[in-house]
């Protein structure tokens, strides 16, 4: 289904957070594509693998990492796919071409639109994978118009939870799966270190809050989903963070921060903090990692019970 989203909600030119997740994405898009490629978000590998040595490379390591959350969400061949901050398109080209997917992506960054749209001209997927500058949250999409939502380390930055889920739940057909692979924090209270931590992450990464992976859960079942499930990934995705992984160039020195500032705006530094904050943050414990996913019941369920 080919939805006209010029007869959306009026939310392509973000305000608020919208805008400086927007600000962020598009001053920081070369230097993520440079470094990491198409995909904009942590490796997966086994127990034992490092990266550079004897495990899996940068490249092999996110393309796991979509392979992964294809399979604990069970997402099928063939699928109307909603995919939520879809960056460049990385996940939605390999949905559209490895699952014959048709695949509808949304990010608030124009410059990540343009580039993901070439991207798609480029494998000859531009008709099965279609890129749109929206907010997640007011797409203009009708009810039940998709088989899966797809949203990989997009959840994050978006400040009001419980309306992703509601409108994941409004827009998947019955039966359809959510899909869902995200930052967290660990259930509980942090210490005031930890605490501290946490903050400095969320500041740098445009980031309002983070919710843990029981807390996803309950947001999900409260929704109306079922079948709701989780997986701890936090130990196959913390190599992401090693230097050998992430390759965020050093800048040395307060002065050629403040040069870059000044020629990239101060949004860019966050991508420069964002390593070593994450890495303290995982061997602390404060940070985890995970994947969801959800059910839409079919008409006429008995609602199971809600944790």
């Amino acid at each position: 289904m080919d939805v006209d989203l010029s007869a959306a909600p009026a939310s392509a030119v973000p305000s608020g957070l919208n805008a400086a997740v927007q600000r962020y994405y598009d001053t920081t898009l070369d230097l993520y594509e440079d470094l990491w490629g198409e995909h904009v978000h942590h490796g997966y590998w086994d127990p034992g693998e490092t990266p550079g040595t004897e495990g899996a490379d940068r490249r092999a390591a996110t393309d796991r990492l979509v392979r992964e959350l294809v399979a604990f969400a069970g997402i099928p061949a063939g699928a109307h796919v909603l995919d939520v901050g879809c960056g460049i398109g990385g996940s939605a080209l390999y949905l559209a071409g490895s699952l014959d997917c048709t695949v509808d992506g949304v990010t608030l960054s124009a410059a990540q639109v343009e580039r993901a749209r070439q991207k798609a001209r480029d494998a000859g997927l531009e008709n099965r994978a279609r890129f749109h500058q929206a907010d997640a949250l007011r797409t203009g999409y009708p009810d039940a118009c998709f088989d899966a939502i797809w949203a990989l380390e997009s959840l994050m930055h978006i400040a009001d939870r419980a309306a992703f889920f509601a409108e994941a739940l409004r827009l998947l057909r019955p039966g359809g799966v959510l899909a869902i692979a995200t930052w967290a924090v660990r259930e509980g209270e942090l210490t005031a270190d930890e605490d501290a931590l946490v903050k400095q992450i969320l500041r740098h990464q445009v980031m309002p809050s983070f919710s843990s992976l029981p807390q996803h859960e309950r947001l999900a079942a409260a929704a109306g989903f079922e079948r709701v499930a989780a997986v701890d990934w936090t130990a196959a995705v913390a190599n992401s963070w090693d230097p050998a992984f992430a390759l965020v160039p050093k800048v040395d020195g307060p002065r050629a921060m403040r040069e870059l500032a000044r020629d990239r705006g101060v949004d860019v530094l966050g991508f420069f903090y964002a390593g070593p904050l994450m890495l303290k943050g995982f061997e602390t414990g404060a940070m985890t990692y995970g994947a969801v996913r959800a059910v839409k019941p079919q008409p006429g369920a008995v609602p199971a019970a809600r944790p």
